[in-house]
């Protein structure tokens, strides 16, 4: 269980809540808007393997309107994502940043996203991926996955440590919440780079290791792990989410699991599994911002 903190067409609506207007106290205010920080620095390690789950689809011409359109869509709301949690964004209901750990994070992230998205641009720009160059486009996604985590993880507990009425456990815990996103494009991605790599055998096992985490983290997400740091589901609201979440995560799993096997799967199987993720991601996506505005749960 200590993989949980080891690290996050169908148009989807993958917005943050905007601030309730509603009255509040400051440190009320403050919680939800750190919540939201973490929140939306979590959602930036989704779209980062959303781009590459979606460029390697491209790569096959699987779904390409959809795909497409999920890769200009991501590509761009990472871009804006990564302005709004540096300078602000009233839209999305955030300041400025002002914790230096915080903003030394973020911008240890300038360098691999710079190279990633000179390798995303292209595909953004003609609508083509080549096979040959998925490699290496993979390995960048990687490397901005890692960064963000890094961001996320510095991201919750900075704020955790400031403002009183964001209990360090519930920052934890939007960070594993909101890195279940991230796990349904990471393992897509992997499925379909099996079909593409030097070495499936490689890609198989990174994505048996995806499937287990996410297990782990709903888990865990439901019924809490103490020794982590994670709450359980502090709401009815959050729990049935997250049971719904559960209902579509089987028969997605139930695919993946044949590619962590070793099978290659096919062009339609593919295209299968990344509709049928869709409305998984969306869910999930829901679940995570039921713990913005929760009130005083612990």
């Amino acid at each position: 269980m200590r993989k949980l903190l080891s690290f996050g067409s169908v148009a989807i609506a993958l917005v943050v809540a905007a601030p309730i207007a509603t009255a509040q106290s400051p440190d009320d205010q403050a919680a939800i808007e750190a919540t939201r920080k973490v929140n939306i620095a979590g959602r930036q390690r989704m779209l980062s393997q959303r781009m590459a789950k979606a460029a390697c689809l491209l790569s096959r011409d699987i779904s390409f309107a959809s795909t497409y359109d999920q890769l200009t869509q991501a590509f761009n709301l990472f871009q804006r994502s990564d302005s709004a949690l540096r300078v602000g964004d009233e839209d999305l209901g955030l300041s400025a940043e002002e914790l230096p750990a915080v903003q030394n994070a973020l911008s240890a992230i300038d360098s691999p996203w710079a190279t990633y998205s000179g390798l995303l641009e292209t595909a953004v720009d003609s609508g083509l991926v080549e096979q040959a160059d998925l490699e290496s486009l993979d390995a960048e996604s990687r490397d901005v996955l890692k960064h963000m985590n890094i961001a996320v993880f510095k991201t919750a507990r900075a704020y955790a440590a400031v403002v009183p009425q964001l209990p360090l456990g519930l920052a934890i815990t939007v960070d594993v919440a909101g890195r279940q996103r991230m796990l349904t494009q990471k393992a897509v991605k992997e499925a379909c780079m099996m079909a593409a790599a030097a070495d499936p055998s490689l890609h198989a096992e990174r994505l048996n290791e995806t499937i287990e985490l996410f297990d782990l983290s709903l888990t865990a997400l439901r019924d809490g792990y103490e020794d982590v740091g994670v709450i359980p589901a502090p709401t009815r609201e959050i729990d049935r989410k997250l049971l719904e979440v559960e209902g579509l995560w089987q028969p997605v799993k139930a695919i993946l699991d044949r590619a962590a096997d070793g099978e290659i799967l096919s062009d339609r199987d593919l295209a299968r599994v990344a509709r049928m993720s869709e409305p998984l991601l969306q869910t999930m996506n829901e679940a995570v911002g039921l713990y913005e505005n929760i009130d005083q749960v612990l």
